[in-house]
């Protein structure tokens, strides 16, 4: 097959997914073209970009805001000029909101079978505007029907867009997937970086600093752990637009001082040395970072949002929350895993036995298969 993939937002987890799959797919024999916007590209896209880029993988840059608006119709002409010049294609994918917006304006008349992956698609967000979740609800089911196949990372997402109206019959669950992580640095040597004994309990925080990813909810539950455990230390990697206000409701909860700002980076080389990993989502597809924090056995501290139930067993390798948003119910699972090394030890253990190797050659495997389908009708 001859495959374009189109991504705007060329970070974080969607970034992680694509080049993961685009190498699967290559390595199955496809061809594989990729339009994608610089705007948003971070180093880990960057260099995968260039390794693919080496490998035969065709990379074409088109500048793509994030914000939807009239400036969309410049990106969708030059990928439509892109695809008369390249192509024909088999399979035009779109990827995240943006992505998949461009990919399905350029795909009409092109002959291509047009799939779509919104990775945490906006209308899971609860604290969306009213007026907000009108409009993008009604954005999403006009573009469905533009589309082929509607891809969920998650079962509970694949759920949530059937609630959308969008045919069932166009929707498949092909979901995130890792590889066992390889931990390359001590527990020692990551502690001693960050400065942390061996009698504080590390809580790691890994996402966009966002309302997506909830710093807001982060930072005032570790507050109240820290009240009761004072050798507990927090551990944030990531950065976003609301860092500031973090860093200012850290320092107004007096909890400054007990937390490593690290900024965006390679958390792969940080999970030795936390004890467990903290995400209070307010939305998700299927959480990277989840998978990873469980792959090395770090208990996992989870709101109950889409992709958590795909990857967590409540008691088992890590608690869920239920209410998604409360600082209370996240800080008093925290102080559960904190104030007992007994459970620690006990989810840490449960945690690894959850993702095996060739889980991402199972998810090209979906992917493809997904491709092989041929188009659905509603």
């Amino acid at each position: 097959m001859n495959i374009l993939y189109v991504v705007e937002s060329a970070a974080t987890g969607v970034a992680r997914h694509l080049l993961d799959l685009i190498a699967g797919v290559q390595a199955a024999g496809h061809r594989v073209a990729v339009i994608y916007s610089p705007v948003r590209e971070d180093g880990i896209f960057r260099a995968g970009r260039e390794r693919l880029s080496a490998a035969g993988v065709d990379f074409f840059a088109i500048p793509m805001r994030r914000a939807p608006g009239p400036w969309d119709l410049a990106p969708a002409l030059a990928a439509r000029r892109y695809i008369a010049a390249k192509g024909p294609f088999d399979v035009i994918h779109g990827h995240s909101s943006k992505g998949g917006m461009i990919a399905r304006l350029a795909g009409i008349g092109s002959g291509a079978m047009v799939v779509y992956t919104p990775h945490a698609i906006s209308t899971l967000d609860p604290t969306l505007p009213r007026l907000k979740r009108v409009v993008y609800h009604a954005g999403e089911w006009a573009l469905a029907c533009l589309t082929d196949i509607m891809v969920a990372v998650s079962t509970g997402e694949g759920d949530h867009l059937e609630s959308l109206g969008i045919p069932r019959a166009k929707i498949r669950v092909v979901m995130n997937a890792i590889e066992p992580p390889k931990i390359t640095r001590a527990r020692a040597e990551v502690r001693a970086e960050l400065g942390l004994t061996e009698n504080q309990v590390a809580i790691g925080f890994v996402g966009r600093l966002g309302r997506h990813k909830a710093i807001d909810v982060m930072v005032p539950a570790f507050a109240r752990v820290l009240a009761k455990h004072p050798d507990t230390r927090l551990i944030v990697i990531g950065d976003g637009e609301e860092r500031e206000q973090a860093h200012r409701q850290a320092r107004d909860l007096g909890c400054d001082g007990a937390i490593a700002w690290l900024g965006a980076r390679d958390s792969l080389g940080y999970y030795s040395g936390f004890d467990l990993l903290a995400l209070p989502s307010r939305y998700e597809g299927l959480s990277y970072s989840m998978l990873e924090a469980g792959a090395v056995g770090l208990p996992v501290v989870a709101t109950d949002v889409s992709g958590t139930r795909d990857a967590l067993v409540d008691g088992e390798n890590g608690l869920i929350v239920s209410r998604v948003g409360d600082v209370d119910a996240f800080a008093a699972a925290l102080e559960t895993i904190v104030g007992n090394p007994a459970i620690r030890a006990k989810l840490a253990r449960g945690a690894a036995a959850r993702i095996g190797a060739g889980d991402i050659g199972r998810m090209v495997a979906g992917m493809l298969a997904v491709y092989a389908g041929g188009r659905t009708k509603d």
